[in-house]
């Protein structure tokens, strides 16, 4: 039986309900090594030019991943769906004045899972209070999480069913109204497999070249020139090819900084302060 969750939260377009016609396709699977043969690598010979060997598409697919984790690394943003187990500070008067606001480890928010109050270090038991998921109100890009009592309760009632357990009111009973660790979260982040947007994948296709590119091109493109001199005169002859792989290259980082940069602005909201 598949465990309840909150509602499916798309981070992008962020809160939006359905398509308004013209339809436009916003979506796409993660690249394969087929695909990127066809688009960022089109026209490059992926053949050594010393063995002869041609790139296999296990080779493509390690740069491919390697791609997707830079992209999670440098925007802190999770591409596949990942499941997280957090702990989070209790704090009495976070519940009491801001329904207890939390910011995640991880944004881009897909579900919340569980959300559950416990006074124990053993991570494998179950809280002692669990909090219905209707309560549990999610900002997916942001990251946040607020627990917001529904329809037909009342917040007095909320905080009392809450910590009816014997642990709160002996900690209650001591003067504790903080404790480390005492807030539990399960939740999903990351991108549905058939809704990653297509300027993810351009990144990532843009990663997996440079990367084969940078490693690999004096293999594919080697230093070809030669001079031949006879009585006195010379004549040299050349290829193109490393001209070529470091235009492509010098290409390649320059689109790699403009998807970037566009990406930051979505998912990320840098804000300029300029007063205090």
């Amino acid at each position: 039986m598949a465990d309840s969750k909150t509602p499916l939260q798309q981070p992008f377009p962020l809160r939006h309900t359905e398509e308004i016609l013209p339809k436009v396709d916003r979506f796409c699977v993660l690249p394969t090594a087929a695909h990127l043969k066809k688009t960022t690598l089109f026209g490059i010979p992926l053949c050594s030019s010393l063995t002869g060997q041609e790139m296999d598409d296990d080779t493509l697919e390690f740069y491919i991943n390697s791609g997707i984790s830079e992209l999670e690394h440098t925007m802190d943003l999770h591409i596949t769906p990942v499941r997280f187990r957090e702990t989070h500070d209790y704090r009495s008067q976070s519940f009491t004045w801001s329904y207890n606001y939390m910011k995640l480890d991880h944004p881009n928010i897909l579900h919340v899972h569980k959300v559950e109050l416990s006074f124990s270090n053993n991570q494998e038991a179950d809280g002692f209070v669990q909090f219905p998921n209707e309560f549990v109100y999610v900002k997916p890009q942001e990251g946040t999480l607020q627990l917001v009592p529904a329809f037909g309760t009342s917040l007095s009632g909320f905080l009392l069913s809450a910590f009816s357990g014997t642990q709160f009111h002996a900690l209650r009973a001591i003067g504790v109204t903080d404790f480390p660790g005492g807030i539990r979260v399960e939740y999903t982040a990351g991108f549905a497999p058939d809704k990653v947007p297509y300027l993810i994948c351009q990144a990532i296709e843009i990663m997996a070249a440079i990367n084969v590119l940078s490693a690999l091109g004096p293999v594919l493109f080697p230093q070809t020139s030669s001079s031949i001199g006879i009585d006195g005169t010379s004549q040299s002859v050349g290829t193109f090819g490393p001209k070529h792989l470091n235009d492509r290259l010098v290409q390649l980082e320059q689109e790699r900084e403009r998807v970037m940069k566009a990406l930051s602005g979505y998912y990320q909201r840098n804000f300029l302060v300029d007063w205090l």
